[in-house]
């Protein structure tokens, strides 16, 4: 009986870790999302904010 006992208690501590695995992924999506709304000015090489729907620099 030990061995399903075992199973079962792996089981539950694998599901928790994938679960705190998720969690963690969602905050990197949101950083690279905001990241991506940085624009690089090709002409003087300067970094710029793009509010969304505007990509001209002049």
């Amino acid at each position: 009986m030990a061995r399903g006992q075992q199973k079962i208690h792996s089981q539950q501590k694998n599901a928790k870790k994938q679960a705190g695995q998720k969690k963690k992924q969602g905050h990197d999506k949101k950083a690279a999302a905001k990241a991506a709304l940085i624009y690089t000015c090709t002409v003087c090489r300067t970094q710029i904010k793009i509010p969304i729907g505007n990509h001209s620099m002049f």
